[in-house]
């Protein structure tokens, strides 16, 4: 608790602190902040801190973006109580795995959830994914224990990460509840698949971008996709400089400015503040094409 009320103090004063993020409708009575804490970076010793100090006083952070593979759910428990931010103030979204990640049958994901929320300390999140696509009959199983777990209030809206277009499809013929509410897929200036981006639009199916700098501690898997680091492409440096502002500001506002909202993950109060602070400017739209044209297939 020191520690926390130390970090606090000394970035308090470095750092206005900018508004709430908007948010985006992702269901009926669902609206997603376009702005999420994301834990998964491997930093999993810092997460009770970060997560007090996104829900702090000296952040308007709402959202915390977690998964069952990350092993966290205890940390953000932590943090949760060290602030004592009511439920209802607070966006949770969590990722849970299919039988093909060694799971069987959707009763064992039905497990999942509710060891999730034991972890977590709470009767229901806001939104639960399929953190990976697995083989179809995994993939109907597990969104069957999600649609189970909406009706049972334990979540309230229901999606998937990381699912390509054909595997949407699949998934739609057996599907009782369509579409999903969310399907996060990694989206930056340097790697995005605008196909899958305009197939999930015509399906109703909002967009959450994860690695939207395309780095991090735990390294990115942007780099599968010969992706760079958003915050050393020239480009982005080039608009930072003109704007006056920080290159994370830059990388993550394009992200933003297309209506997409993202997860993003730091432990530093100032840098909370930055990510939250992307609706005080405007890309001009040439400057939006020629960050767009960062990333070639």
């Amino acid at each position: 608790m020191v520690h926390y009320l130390l970090a606090v103090a000394a970035a308090a004063a470095a750092v206005a602190i900018p508004p709430a993020a908007p948010t985006v409708s992702i269901a009926k009575d669902v609206d997603l902040p376009m702005v999420a804490l994301g834990t998964g970076s491997g930093q999993k010793g810092a997460v009770a801190n970060a997560t007090a100090l996104w829900l702090g006083p000296d952040c308007n952070g709402v959202a915390i973006d977690t998964s069952i593979v990350y092993k966290d759910e205890t940390e953000i428990r932590e943090g949760l109580a060290r602030v004592g931010v009511a439920r209802g103030d607070v966006f949770l979204e969590t990722k849970l795995v299919t039988r093909s990640d060694g799971y069987e049958g959707d009763a064992s994901v039905a497990a999942e959830v509710a060891d999730n929320l034991d972890q977590l300390g709470v009767s229901y999140v806001d939104l639960t994914l399929i953190h990976f696509p697995g083989t179809a009959g995994a993939n109907r199983d597990a969104w069957a224990a999600l649609e189970a777990a909406l009706a049972a209030n334990e979540t309230r809206s229901i999606g998937v990460s990381n699912f390509s277009p054909d595997q949407l499809a699949e998934l739609k013929k057996t599907a009782t509840i369509w579409p999903p509410a969310v399907n996060q897929l990694e989206l930056s200036v340097s790697y995005h698949d605008d196909a899958a981006l305009e197939y999930n639009k015509n399906e109703g199916i909002v967009v959450q971008a994860y690695s939207p700098l395309c780095g991090g501690f735990n390294g990115s898997s942007c780099t599968a996709h010969d992706g760079k680091n958003v915050l050393t492409v020239p480009e982005v440096i080039a608009t930072a400089s003109k704007y006056d502002v920080s290159a994370a500001r830059v990388g993550l506002k394009w992200i933003v400015q297309q209506g997409f909202p993202l997860a993003t993950a730091t432990w530093d109060l100032d840098y909370m503040n930055e990510d939250l602070d992307l609706w005080s400017f405007t890309l001009a739209d040439d400057d939006m094409a020629l960050l767009s044209s960062v990333y070639t297939p």
